[in-house]
C-alpha cells in the first residue's frame, strides 16, 4: 500500500468482540465471554469475502481479544491481512491520563507480540490522541497511526499519519450513537438505512483526488441489510482497486 499516492482507498476494520460492550459497562455479564457473534459469525465470512474479492486491510483490534479469541487475531493475520492495535478494550483515548495510556499501550503490544504477530499500527479509539500519544508510538516501535483528521499532530514524531474522516465510517451513518454527532457536522440526526449508507459510501469513495480511509466494522455486518450493503461496498472498492 502507497498511502500517499493520489487516489489511494486505505481499507480498515475496526473493533472485534465484547470489548467495547466491557469497557461501556454494557456487556450482560450472564453471558460467557469469548462467543461474541461477531467473531464466531461476522467475521469468518467477512475474510472469505475479501479472498474472494483479492481484497487486503488492516484490522484495528482492541488488544483484550489476543487472549478472548487469540485464533482469530492469528486467522486475520495468517489470511494475508495486517493488524493494527485499538485500544485494550477500547478505551476512549484522548481522555486518558498519561500513566494509564503508558500502561495500555504497553499491555497491547506484548499481547500482540505473545500471539507472534506484528501489530506496528495504532488507531485511538474515538479518534482522539493525548499530548503523549504520537512519542509514546514511537518509542514503543509503531510505524503509522489514524487518528481523526483533525487530530493528526503537526511533528510527525517518525511516524506515517493516515488519518480518518467520519465520513467514510459506516457507523457513523447507521448507528444512532452517533445521532449528535451528524447534527454538528450539519447532517440529519436519523441514521441512513443500510442501502442509503451503501450509496453514500459509494460516492465518497468515487472521489479520486484524495486518500480515503474507509472504516468498516463487523460486528455492523450481524445485520443481513448491512452485509449486504458491505459487500456492495467492498465490490466498489475492489473495482476501484483495479
Amino acid at each position: 500500500m502507497d498511502a500517499t499516492a493520489t487516489g489511494t482507498i486505505v481499507l480498515t476494520f475496526d473493533n472485534l468482540g465484547e470489548a467495547n460492550e466491557l469497557e461501556r459497562g454494557a456487556w450482560d455479564e450472564s453471558f460467557p465471554l469469548g462467543r461474541h457473534p461477531s467473531v464466531t459469525d461476522a467475521l469468518p465470512r467477512l475474510l472469505d469475502e475479501l479472498d474472494r474479492l483479492e481484497l487486503r486491510a488492516t484490522f484495528f483490534v482492541e488488544a483484550l481479544n489476543c487472549e478472548l479469541y487469540p485464533a482469530a487475531v492469528r486467522a486475520i493475520d495468517e489470511r494475508g491481512h495486517e493488524l493494527g492495535v485499538h485500544g485494550w478494550r477500547h478505551e476512549q483515548w484522548a481522555e486518558l491520563a498519561p500513566e494509564r495510556e503508558r500502561e495500555l499501550l504497553q499491555r497491547a503490544t506484548a499481547a500482540f507480540a505473545a500471539l507472534g504477530v506484528d501489530a506496528a499500527a495504532f488507531r485511538p479509539p474515538g479518534g482522539g490522541l493525548t499530548a503523549s500519544t504520537p512519542a509514546l508510538l514511537r518509542e514503543l516501535g509503531y510505524r503509522w497511526c489514524s487518528p481523526l483528521v483533525e487530530a493528526v499532530p503537526d511533528d510527525d514524531h517518525g511516524l506515517r499519519w493516515i488519518p480518518f474522516d467520519w465520513e467514510l465510517v459506516d457507523a457513523y451513518h447507521l448507528m444512532e450513537h452517533f445521532a449528535a454527532l451528524r447534527v454538528r457536522r450539519g447532517g440529519e440526526a436519523p441514521p441512513l438505512e443500510p442501502a442509503a449508507t451503501a450509496e453514500r459510501l459509494a460516492a465518497s469513495l468515487r472521489d479520486q483526488d484524495r486518500i480515503r480511509t474507509v472504516i468498516m466494522h463487523p460486528f455492523l455486518m450481524l445485520d443481513e441489510a448491512w452485509w449486504e450493503g458491505a459487500r456492495r461496498t467492498l465490490a466498489l472498492i475492489a473495482q476501484l482497486s483495479r
